[in-house]
């Protein structure tokens, strides 16, 4: 960035003057989202301190929970001044409101803390979006197979946010004999719990990463259909499944990840893995059809730039186009949320 001279007609008189920056638009959006990493990092400071899970245990004023974390209290109550702003204490500083205690208690089963922990460990790759919008040289590791088990937080850290999602696409799409079932780099689990749940008679094989493989066995566990589950850990580029072995394969949230080219590959993948006739799902953050508002959707695709080597935010259409070329035609589609899901028959 370089100093650049303001250039401006001589005004007419002071108040003409004046009148050129009384008159301007409001910075303040400018401002907060300038200001927008400060938030973040005062969020992930209060993660890492334990404030939120600390003060579940017992209200507590500043100097109490300062000795209880090791902390200076004063620099503790500028952070807790902040927090209290943002809605996530309550006024006096000293309790958490619903907001929090649902959300940032550790051990609490709709933590999300690790989620945001992973979200606040990518400022180094954001740091680097400039050169790579110049270059579009890419070398971002989430989309590789082999580095989902380094970030657990991202695939399966997410949970209390996509079971819902899970449980209301299933619902929605009458998806209620899944049979035999292979939830193909399954993260938290969200999507085979879903189809367990309903479907009584539904048998799940939850295939990924060993670390994601805890946290989905743990997660079958809660919902109490672990006994139907199994949990394979096996190479990606080459699952060990059999040819037509299941009525239902499951892929979400991996095509974002993997890039174009990658995808097409698991969609036939899976289209080789359903029995003729079988169920396939593909769930994901997708792009809008024409016409459609977007959300949240091109910050998703930024941040696909800044942190995989090939990733993008597909649309429906195209996930179709896969299904068709995997000898799958593409039936139901439903949004909820960010998240589309598209099912298709195997023919």
């Amino acid at each position: 960035m370089t100093d650049t001279p303001v250039r401006a007609a001589p005004p007419a008189s002071p108040a003409a003057a004046l009148a050129r920056y009384t008159t301007a638009p409001d910075p303040g959006p400018l401002l907060a989202l300038n200001f927008g990493f400060a938030r973040a990092r005062a969020l992930g400071t209060a993660l890492e301190l334990g404030v939120f899970t600390a003060l579940a245990r017992r209200p507590r004023g500043t100097e109490d929970l300062a000795a209880a974390l090791g902390c200076d209290p004063r620099a503790l109550g500028d952070l807790l001044a902040v927090l209290t702003e943002f809605g996530l204490l309550t006024g006096d500083g000293q309790g958490l409101t619903e907001l929090s205690r649902a959300y940032l208690v550790e051990g609490e089963p709709t933590y999300l803390g690790d989620h945001f922990a992973e979200v606040l460990g990518q400022w180094d790759r954001w740091s680097a979006l400039t050169p790579v919008t110049r270059s579009g040289d890419r070398s971002g590791d989430f989309g590789a197979p082999a580095a989902r088990g380094r970030h657990p937080g991202l695939f399966g850290g997410g949970f209390p946010l996509a079971v819902r999602v899970a449980f209301a696409a299933v619902e929605a799409l009458g998806l209620r004999r899944a049979g035999r079932v292979l939830d193909l780099a399954c993260g938290g689990g969200e999507w085979g719990i879903a189809l367990a749940a309903a479907d009584p008679r539904a048998e799940v094989t939850a295939h990924d990463d060993p670390v994601l493989l805890g946290s989905a066995r743990a997660r079958a566990a809660e919902f109490g259909v672990a006994d139907r589950f199994r949990f394979v850990s096996a190479d990606f580029a080459a699952p060990p499944f059999a040819d037509a072995g299941f009525d239902t394969v499951v892929l979400a949230h991996a095509g974002r990840f993997a890039g174009p080219t990658a995808t097409a590959r698991l969609v036939r993948e899976c289209a080789r893995q359903l029995r003729p006739g079988g169920t396939l799902l593909v769930a994901d953050v997708m792009r809008p059809e024409p016409g459609r508002p977007a959300l949240s959707r091109p910050m998703l695709g930024l941040s696909l730039l800044v942190n995989t080597a090939d990733g993008a935010v597909l649309a429906a259409q195209d996930y179709r186009a896969l299904m068709e070329d995997a000898g799958v035609t593409a039936k139901e589609c439903v949004t909820r949320g960010l998240v589309t899901a598209q099912t298709g028959k195997r023919r």
